[in-house]
């Protein structure tokens, strides 16, 4: 139930929740699609709450050396992305920011005007509407050349348990989630992922496995050595992107705006998403392919080593007293009927039906498992691998890509080759393994009725019933198992462990020519002809597989980054980097040049009592930006502490300030205010209008910025803080005075219509939950009574 005191201070209170563990201040992060915290404790475990506060899940640390250093969601909210201390060797980690750009963005604004009121910006992003409109007419050339095919192909299967690399492809879950298939006008958006190190490193990302590389800030401008990234903004039509940056200046921090310009992105359009797309997906099925590829060696040696074992004890006898193999006994038995004794021997009392048993089971499962992870695994995945090939070559053949996406047709020629190489490879072992597998069942039906046969008296009706079964064998598939399957398998060779030694072809020397080689190969046996060096297996293809993938991508990362490029910094002086925001508003779209504001909110700094917001316009030409002018409005503030700043939206900034007056008794006039003005008695939270809400009014006052600019400056300010009449017109929720519950931290998921706000306490043990945008007539009441007796306040006094 909520509390009285709560119930009469303005913002309605969806729920409080108190945790055991210390929560870390820097780790709360909300949902972007869903009502859903997540959370990091002082123990490193991480919680993920719904708003009445029911726990969802957790995250446990694996292991005790882990440190979660930070976190956030991903665009679209379905996944929680984090790092930890260990995932970075070259500098810990000190910012991740994952958002959305659009790579279409002439398209989506028609597309969004077409359904004027009814759809914004954000819910076009979302998807919360549908694109096959009656008022929306597609562009059938573009939708066509983007259809994706994926979807109708057959899901992969998993894999089995228990691999060296891990089980992640063993969950059909995992599967889903990894290779799921484009969604409809995907393509006209992609994901930026930003990664900043303390050393002033920039990782960029296209989603999460598509690297474009790593950028210095110093590289930018050599007054941001020593420079890190702390905050980042972005909106989803401006290609540029801008970083808050913090260099330690003794007591204080220097803090720089740094534009970084992804001209990618308007340079690769919509294919940069279908890149980014296909290069993850393409990553993925190589993990696949290797994995698959270790299963089916695996279960190759599983299937020869049983045998070999029995074989390995028959034939030491038989060298002593009869000087053959096993092999040459079985086919002399095969042929003749006549058993050497010691074969007898060996049958009847070492192997008998149990040892037959363990054999067939061992053969049997082997074949089967290699059957099913090349048909329902290996081809599976090269068959997709050959979709998205197909799909970058004709990029390569029909664009000028190998400027704009990175792709070159012949390397992509090359890949093909190497596919198709891997594919005919993987078929002739689907075959060979179907083959010997049925040869093994008649040699194993056949060796069950010799042991029987030997451990029966010959004059014995037994004896006379299992010689008439003597007919009915595969003699054909026996003998060839015993020549061949037995003891000269060809499916080690083509796994890539083959028993012989001949030397093998010299794989980068024939590259281009690989089916080809494969073909050749492949019909020479058929011929019986004896090869004449050893072939490349499934290991050393995959392999190669592998490099030639890892050049591809480093030739489309190489190209893409040449299309980035940090922009001239903006020097706001000192600042404190923990109570600090910044947002990215857009002004004007034009085909060519387009405008953008960049707002930046700092509170004060120890020695300091005024609150400073820079508005910084963007310029972007053709994917450069450039900063037409820096302006800055200061708000001073009545002794106490700003405790959080943020940005709501294109209009509200939040403020959260504790203030002294109900803690200690304190004399306006020591603190040389003005008569009128008084410190605030306790906690609460502000609403500032940062921007004009028409074209005639504005909450704010902001003049050009002069780093000089001094804290007693003698000008006028449209919004004073140390006024009450100031504090009470702005506040939309007072916390009760002298109560030792004071926010801390501000958390807002800014979903319009439903935002709501999260504080946690000074002492990170609770947090509370409140509702924006919901207030209603009792809350709306109090309120009014509260701002009324902040004026009643200063009145009597």
């Amino acid at each position: 139930m909520e509390d009285k005191e709560e119930r009469t201070a303005g913002l309605k209170m969806l729920a409080e929740k108190a945790l055991q563990t210390p929560i870390n201040p820097k780790h709360m992060r909300y949902c972007p699609s869903m009502d859903l915290l997540a959370l990091a404790t002082t123990d490193q475990q991480i919680h993920v709450f719904r708003t009445k506060g029911q726990r969802v899940f957790g995250v446990s640390r694996k292991e005790p050396s882990d440190r979660i250093v930070k976190m956030t969601w991903k665009p679209n909210g379905n996944v929680m992305y984090e790092k930890d201390a260990l995932i970075s060797s070259e500098s810990p980690i000190c910012y991740i920011g994952w958002t959305t750009n659009l790579t279409a963005i002439q398209h989506v604004q028609n597309m969004v005007s077409q359904f004027e009121d009814s759809m914004t910006l954000d819910a076009f992003i979302a998807s919360t509407k549908e694109a096959k409109d009656s008022r929306h007419v597609p562009d059938l050339p573009n939708e066509l050349a983007f259809i994706d095919v994926m979807g109708t192909l057959p899901k992969l299967a998993t894999l089995p348990i228990g691999g060296s690399r891990g089980d992640v492809f063993s969950s059909r879950l995992a599967l889903d989630t990894l290779f799921k298939p484009m969604p409809t006008g995907s393509t006209q958006s992609a994901e930026v992922l930003i990664v900043g190190l303390e050393d002033g490193t920039i990782q960029l990302s296209m989603s999460e496995d598509f690297s474009i590389g790593t950028f210095r800030l110093g590289n930018g401008a050599p007054n941001l050595n020593g420079s890190k990234p702390f905050l980042h903004c972005s909106h989803p039509l401006s290609t540029t992107h801008a970083f808050l940056v913090s260099a330690s200046t003794g007591e204080a921090e220097d803090l720089q705006v740094v534009p970084f310009d992804l001209r990618l992105i308007s340079g690769a359009g919509r294919h940069l998403s279908l890149l980014a797309s296909k290069v993850t997906e393409m990553h993925n099925l190589l993990r696949y392919l290797q994995q698959a590829q270790e299963h089916i060696s695996a279960e190759i040696k599983a299937t020869q080593e049983l045998p070999r074992k029995f074989m390995r004890n028959i034939d030491e006898t038989l060298q002593e007293k009869s000087d053959c193999t096993w092999v040459q006994a079985a086919y002399h038995l095969v042929v003749t009927g006549h058993c050497h004794p010691e074969v007898k021997e060996w049958l009847v009392d070492e192997l008998g039906e149990r040892g037959h048993k363990r054999w067939d089971k061992a053969v049997t499962t082997g074949y089967e498992s290699i059957r099913r992870l090349t048909h329902e695994n290996l081809l599976p995945a090269l068959d997709r691998l050959s979709v998205h090939i197909s799909r970058l070559r004709g990029l390569s053949r029909y664009q000028n890509s190998d400027l704009l996406l990175g792709l070159s047709t012949p390397e992509l020629d090359n890949i093909v080759d190497s596919v198709n190489g891997l594919q005919l490879l993987s078929n002739q072992l689907l075959k060979c393994t179907i083959s010997e597998s049925r040869q093994f069942g008649a040699f194993s039906t056949w060796l069950r009725h010799e042991i029987e046969k030997q451990a029966t008296e010959p004059t014995s009706a037994t004896a006379q019933e299992l010689a008439q079964k003597d007919m009915a064998f595969d003699y054909t598939s026996i003998l060839d198992y015993i020549q061949g399957g037995m003891t000269k398998s060809r499916m080690p060779r083509y796994s890539g462990n083959p028993m012989d030694s001949k030397p093998q072809w010299d794989i980068e020397a024939e590259r281009g020519m690989l089916f080809e080689l494969y073909k050749n190969q492949m019909q020479e046996e058929e011929n019986s002809s004896p090869p004449r060096k050893q072939l490349p297996g499934l290991n050393v293809l995959i392999h190669y597989l592998q490099k030639l993938f890892a050049s591809l991508f480093d030739h489309i990362s190489e190209t893409q980054r040449r299309n980035v490029h940090f922009g001239m910094p903006i020097y706001l002086g000192a600042g404190n980097s923990d109570c600090a925001d910044m947002i990215m508003i857009s002004e004007t779209i034009q085909a060519a040049t387009s405008s953008f504001s960049v707002f930046v909110a700092v509170g004060p700094l120890a020695r300091e009592t005024s609150v400073k917001i820079f508005h910084i316009s963007l310029s972007v030409d053709k994917g450069v930006s450039t900063s037409k002018e820096v302006q800055c409005a200061r708000i001073p503030t009545p002794p106490g502490a700003v405790r959080d700043i943020k940005f709501v939206d294109d209009e509200i900034l939040m403020l959260a300030f504790t203030g002294l007056g109900g803690k200690s008794q304190i004399n306006a006039h020591s603190l040389d205010i003005p008569a009128d003005h008084w410190p605030v008695d306790a906690s609460r939270l502000l609403k500032i209008y940062y921007r004009p809400r028409d074209r005639f009014s504005s909450s704010l006052l902001y003049r050009a910025y002069r780093p000089q600019w001094e804290e007693n400056s003698t000008e006028t300010h449209s919004i004073d803080l140390r006024n009450p009449k100031e504090v009470a017109a702005r506040t939309i929720h007072r916390f009760p005075a002298g109560k030792a519950w004071a926010p801390q931290r501000m958390e807002i998921n800014g979903r319009k219509g439903r935002r709501i706000l999260c504080l946690l306490a000074e002492d990170n043990l609770h947090y509370r939950q409140y509702a924006i945008d919901s207030l209603d007539g009792r809350h709306v009441s109090a309120l009014k009574q509260a701002k009324e007796a902040d004026v009643a306040t200063l009145s009597s006094s």
